[in-house]
């Protein structure tokens, strides 16, 4: 049995991110992160907006990851 929280605002970003092609959102989210860790990886020790860029990325990868897994595990679309 599956637990979900199901108010309006869960809502609404899960029908947004099953619009979106799972590997779309994960080339998507690799595009944010890349070039804010080269960023942070040149002066680490200061807190930037690249830090946040990176923390958002992170979020969407884990999202769209679990997408594409749970797709494989359930075997959608093996005709």
């Amino acid at each position: 049995m599956k637990l979900a929280i199901n108010n309006h605002i869960n809502m609404q970003f899960n029908t947004f991110f099953n619009k979106i092609n799972p590997w779309l959102g994960l080339l998507g989210s690799l595009c944010l992160i890349v070039p804010s860790l080269y960023d942070i990886l040149d002066d680490p020790f200061q807190i930037t907006l690249d830090h946040l860029t990176l923390a958002i990325g992170v979020i969407f990868m884990v999202i769209f990851l679990k997408q594409i897994f749970d797709r494989i595990i359930n075997l959608e679309g093996m005709e």
